[in-house]
């Protein structure tokens, strides 16, 4: 537990019983550029986030009993984004959800049995910039120590600079460039570099 600015920061691994809805509107704000073009705005898309959400498959840190930061973990063997068709279903029906997985088939990243891929950091706006970000990284790494895994593996978008440089300032190197051609002017960003951190 760290204490920051009078408050108490609990970190823990998985989404609280009952902050399922409160962990995907948070996402959804804090990741729009990628997942708004899927899953839309508003409680349809909060609901359907809520529901493919593994929710083993993350750290989170709370004020309290508010949640505050959440970082989605995919291995080779599972994943935080655990996309069902049934569930995409329930919520956008037949034809929405053929599109929709469509889409996140192009944002897919398929992990190395060494690696831990951080899918996605989302801290709520008025932590930001408070270490919240770093404290996340920091307990994935022992969290992938804990089960032998060798890396942490990240994307950042083009338009992100602000996170490409905590990401270095935290050991992490970029080892490619990849586009998201031809889908750049729906999601809002055109590339990403991906980003390793050797773990040892």
């Amino acid at each position: 537990m760290d204490r920051q600015n009078n408050h108490f920061i609990q970190l823990r691994e998985g989404i609280p019983a009952g902050m399922r809805v409160a962990a995907a509107t948070l996402y959804l704000e804090a990741l729009a550029d990628k997942l708004v073009p899927v899953f839309g705005r508003g409680d349809r898309a909060v609901q359907a986030l809520a529901r493919v959400f593994n929710r083993q498959m993350c750290l989170v840190a709370q004020d309290g009993e508010r949640l505050v930061g959440v970082l989605g973990i995919q291995t080779a063997a599972a994943g935080f984004m655990d996309i069902q068709w049934g569930a995409l279903r329930s919520c956008y029906g037949f034809s929405g959800s053929l599109w929709r997985m469509a889409l996140l088939s192009a944002l897919h990243h398929e992990p190395m049995e060494i690696e831990a891929y951080v899918d996605g950091v989302a801290v709520a706006p008025a932590w930001r910039g408070r270490g919240i970000g770093s404290r996340l990284i920091a307990a994935l790494e022992s969290w992938a120590a804990d089960r032998d895994l060798e890396m942490l593996c990240l994307e950042v978008v083009d338009t992100n600079s602000r996170a490409e440089t905590l990401y270095r300032h935290l050991g992490f190197e970029i080892v490619r460039h990849q586009t998201v051609w031809p889908l750049g002017s729906l999601f809002g960003f055109h590339s990403s570099k991906v980003m390793v951190k050797p773990l040892g």
